[in-house]
């Protein structure tokens, strides 16, 4: 399923969701290794955004958990789509500015 990450630095990346549940999603990272407890926002095919936070990240793959679970009626929507709409022209969605980000500095 298409899809958005957004850390509150620099531009979303387009991702494919992978392993969806009410409770979170796996979905390629490519090179980005993101940080366990990462506070992120997720849109899935058009729809959110979505606060999540950063469980794993491993051989370019990345797991989160979802603040607030998918309600039944969200997942089940997201479930039973079998055309999923990849254009920019499906549900707008927009990300929300991020105050509180898990900057880690390293001295």
């Amino acid at each position: 399923m298409p899809g958005k990450y957004y850390t509150g630095f620099g531009q979303p990346v387009h991702v494919h969701l992978c392993d969806l549940s009410v409770s979170g999603c796996r979905f390629a990272s490519g090179n980005d290794k993101l940080p366990r407890g990462f506070k992120l926002q997720v849109i899935i095919a058009g729809r959110g955004p979505y606060s999540a936070t950063v469980k794993w990240c491993d051989d370019g793959q990345c797991g989160v958990t979802f603040v607030t679970p998918l309600t039944p009626e969200a997942f089940g929507q997201f479930q039973n789509t079998h055309n999923v709409d990849f254009s920019e022209h499906g549900t707008p969605a927009e990300f929300k500015p991020m105050s509180e980000h898990n900057t880690q500095r390293f001295c």
